[in-house]
């Protein structure tokens, strides 16, 4: 045994003897030109092992109070860090500085106009304004049409999918609606029976501590037209903690301003959900894997130089949003318009992430994930006549798919390959001790592999440019459509005289601007930053295999084809784009980033 251990010892310190890139300044500085290799493939595996080990000193796991997760530390970590937020730090403070300079002139264009007498006067918010910040305003058409109902349902079929899912014939329902045969011409249980019912559930945020603004944790129900199939908008429940026997149902039956403001109720929920989500559905569940690469798989794996390509500069966010929920626990700061406050904000989060929601690896895989929810393939009900994430997602997914199958396959010639990959198998088994939950039992085929980082990428990519950056802003915190809070407590009974009571002021409606713009990136449509762009590394590409090189050739093809194909979209006779009073452009390959910025 003693000599057993001794052995260890002396080949350890020959192989760090016998390389310079064995220390940490070595590690960090590494460069060379040299082809990326598989362990088989290194011509001195010994080194190779050897700097491994210490990544594993110099990334280590720490616990932290945003996103749940494990966020690295230790000296290389650290060094990362600090690097990384050089080349992160100074576009927000750009974007700090344009609506510092632009939320004054927008504030006193407002009040010139009039102020905000009714819905459509919200107009007066964008018209004109945000030049630097936000100059192209909401996604064409929210602000025209935010009264129509399709507006409302289509949004859960582009902007915000992640709560919706088809109630099963089984499922026991969650309140009644008396008027659904009056609306639909189907009693609640017949749209039920025929799995053309569809259910948002956010009740859970009724919970939730509030500011001295209000907000209520809602459950909707949609449903799929008996005779047109276009989805359309059923009941809203807003729910209140303490009033819950009490809450009121509310249908397209009600006065206009009921109704509305029901809407804009649910609307508050998925805003909520797209802010706080995020960081975990997006940020965390793509961090974590990633970590547990950097600990297992050498600099020079190719899969782990992917890795980095795609989960560029992660590790800044988390702690700015921590920042800002201590800031916002202040007694004379935080989140003044918000319903809910900053802490209950991360709590929730947390939770979300901690109940598998989001964090679970392969049943969030984007087809999985539609699937489990009814959305796509349904076992029952009919198809969805018209699903605009689904579809442009699906493009770039699989366009990255094809991508990440040529680079695999031109490493691994055969699911042998890939199992007898040593790093490989370590980062697996590491994915058990970074608590990455729902990730693949093995990595033993060359599909698996290619799901996962796929998957990696969908997350930076898609996700979080749906939840955030483009996204966001303009759709499910656009305003009148989404107020992040209202001035009035949720009604005890229907009869809403003036909607205008429960609405953000004018400086309520700037200060959301100004909160969400500090993700949107205007200034990188059409430049290297974006989706078009995301393997277009050319150092990187220069150490890499010719058919990776292709295929990087091929997706940066496919994609400013596709952003080509959603710019020349325009609305029918109808006025409708895909079923929906409004274009949604949020997934833009030379417009949308490829990383998840903020």
């Amino acid at each position: 045994m003693i000599k057993s251990i001794l052995t260890s010892v002396l080949l350890a310190t020959a192989a760090v003897q016998a390389s310079p890139a064995l220390t940490e300044r070595a590690v960090e500085n590494a460069n060379n030109n040299d082809a990326y290799t598989l362990p088989k493939s290194d011509r001195n595996p010994r080194a190779r092992a050897a700097e491994i080990e210490v990544k594993r000193k110099g990334w280590q796991y720490s616990e932290f109070p945003m996103g749940v997760a494990y966020y690295p530390t230790g000296t290389l970590a650290n060094k990362t860090i600090a690097k990384d937020e050089e080349t992160w730090f100074p576009p927000i403070a750009k974007k700090a500085e344009a609506t510092a300079r632009e939320s004054p002139i927008a504030l006193e264009a407002i009040k010139a106009k009039g102020g905000l007498n009714k819905l459509e006067d919200y107009i007066y918010l964008y018209e004109d304004q945000w030049a630097e910040s936000f100059p192209e305003g909401p996604i064409p058409g929210i602000m025209t049409n935010f009264t129509d109902d399709r507006t409302f349902s289509m949004m859960r079929l582009s902007a915000s999918p992640y709560r919706l899912q088809r109630v099963k014939p089984t499922d026991k329902l969650l309140f009644p609606v008396d008027d659904a045969a009056a609306i639909t011409g189907l009693s609640l249980k017949q749209l039920q029976a025929q799995g053309r019912l569809f259910l948002e559930d956010f009740s859970e945020m009724k919970e939730l501590d509030p500011t001295d603004k209000f907000g209520a944790g809602c459950q909707g129900y949609f449903y799929i037209h008996p005779k047109s199939g276009d989805f359309l908008p059923l009941a809203v429940r807003p729910l209140v903690k303490g009033r819950e026997d009490s809450a009121l149902v509310y249908t397209p039956k009600d006065s206009a301003n009921d109704w509305m403001l029901a809407k804009m109720l649910l609307n508050q929920n998925d805003g909520w959900h797209t802010t706080w989500a995020h960081i975990t559905q997006s940020h965390s569940a793509a961090e974590i894997p990633y970590l547990a690469a950097i600990r297992t798989l050498s600099e020079n794996h190719p899969v782990l130089v992917m890795l980095h390509r795609i989960e560029k500069t992660p590790w800044n966010i988390r702690p700015l949003l921590q920042n800002g929920v201590e800031a916002g626990a202040a007694p004379d700061s935080g989140p003044a318009y918000y319903a809910w406050t900053s802490r209950s904000g991360r709590t929730w989060a947390n939770q979300v992430y901690e109940s598998g929601e989001v964090a679970n690896f392969q049943s969030n895989y984007y087809r999985t994930f539609l699937e489990n929810r009814g959305l796509i393939n349904s076992r029952f009900g009919p198809a969805l006549k018209s699903f605009p994430f689904y579809e442009d997602v699906a493009v770039i997914t699989e366009s990255i798919r094809e991508f990440m199958t040529t680079f695999i396959n031109s490493y691994y010639s055969s699911d042998r390959a890939v199992a007898q990959d040593s790093e490989l198998q370590a980062w697996q088994r590491e994915t058990d001790v970074a608590k990455v939950y729902d990730f693949p039992e093995s990595i033993k085929s060359r599909r698996t592999l290619i799901d996962i980082l796929t998957h990696q990428a969908y997350l930076g990519g898609i996700v979080h440019g749906v939840m955030s950056t483009n996204g966001a802003i303009g759709d499910t915190t656009s305003l009148p459509f989404a107020p992040a809070g209202f001035r009035q407590p949720i009604p005890t009974k229907k009869g809403v005289k003036d909607i205008m009571e429960f609405m953000p002021t004018a400086e309520g409606a700037v200060w959301q601007v100004v909160t969400y713009a500090a993700a949107n990136r205007y200034s990188w449509k059409d430049t290297n930053e974006t989706i078009s762009y995301m393997f277009e590394d050319q150092a990187m590409l220069s150490r890499m295999t010719p058919q990776t090189r292709e295929a990087a050739k091929k997706f940066k093809a496919d994609m400013d084809a596709f952003s080509v194909e959603i710019r020349a979209r325009t609305f029918d006779k109808d006025g409708l784009n895909r079923g929906m009073p409004f274009q949604w452009n949020v997934m833009d390959p030379n417009w949308a980033p490829y990383w998840s910025v903020v």
